[in-house]
């Protein structure tokens, strides 16, 4: 059942546009705007040179046989910057993108029904630096419990070491990889921490 309604999810998102720049209208400078849409309600909100820098827009959808909002937060500085969009269903967060003040995207979030809805329940994180380079991947529950694999890169790219943490957190083993991309190092760790020896 979460399944299909993660598929309606990732379907109402993709028919909402996405977040390029902010719009601009001198007219609107200043204000706080809502209006009814369709099945819902959006609200934007307006810098006083004009652009556009903050928009919500909620919609009542069905969840089974419950009904929940789905949002839509979408926030750009004042000179239209993006700076983060988020969806939510339920008041979940269910997918994230925020930005660097140079444009460049800084992390990436998506609820684990929506990237992999076989794997470890959780949030999909991945954070980029700021030239855009993916610097490191991998699973939390919650803010900042990490669970599964995550992946670390350099500022290439390139990937140079893997960590695996156990389903509280600790962490269960590591590996760190050459320039080849062959494993370098590896290591298995007890419950405090402390390394395994052979």
């Amino acid at each position: 059942m979460m399944h299909i309604v993660s598929m309606v999810f990732v379907l109402a998102v993709a028919l909402v546009p996405g977040l390029s720049s902010a719009r601009s209208d001198p007219a609107l400078a200043g204000q706080s705007v809502t209006q009814e849409i369709d099945g819902g309600q959006q609200t934007r909100e307006y810098a006083r040179n004009g652009t556009l820098i903050y928009e919500v827009i909620e919609r009542e959808v069905s969840q089974g046989a419950n009904k929940a909002i789905q949002a839509t937060e979408r926030e750009w500085l004042d000179n239209a910057t993006p700076v983060r969009e988020q969806e939510f269903l339920g008041g979940k967060e269910m997918r994230a993108t925020f930005w660097y003040m140079n444009g460049k995207v800084k992390e990436t979030r998506a609820d684990q029904s929506i990237h992999d809805s076989k794997g470890t329940p959780g949030t999909y994180v991945e954070r980029f630096s700021d030239l855009g380079v993916l610097q490191s991947a991998g699973v939390f529950q919650g803010q900042f419990r990490p669970v599964g694999v995550h992946r670390y890169y350099d500022e290439a790219g390139k990937l140079t070491s893997e960590v695996t943490y156990g389903p509280d957190g600790a962490k269960l083993s590591s590996k760190t990889f050459n320039a080849d991309g062959a494993t370098k190092n590896a290591a298995q760790y007890y419950p405090d921490g402390s390394r395994k020896t052979p």
